[in-house]
């Protein structure tokens, strides 16, 4: 599953108004509304901020194939 997908889900997940979770994360609610309809993307930025407040982190994957980051 892709990052942004993660971060949809976590939103989705919370039950809150988008309005809670921007003033809670200090990504705009207008920003993740527009976001989660697809309209927009959002930035690195924004999606450090809703990363931290879900407590999310990436982690790296077992590597596919032989080779891969050498």
């Amino acid at each position: 599953m892709s990052l942004s997908e993660t971060l949809k889900q976590a939103v989705k997940a919370t039950g809150l108004s988008l309005y809670r979770v921007g003033l809670d994360s200090g990504v705009p609610d207008e920003v993740l509304g527009r976001w989660l309809k697809g309209e927009r993307g959002i930035t690195l930025a924004s999606a450090d901020k809703l990363a931290d407040y879900f407590g999310l982190e990436l982690t790296p994957r077992k590597a596919k194939g032989k080779g891969r980051g050498k």
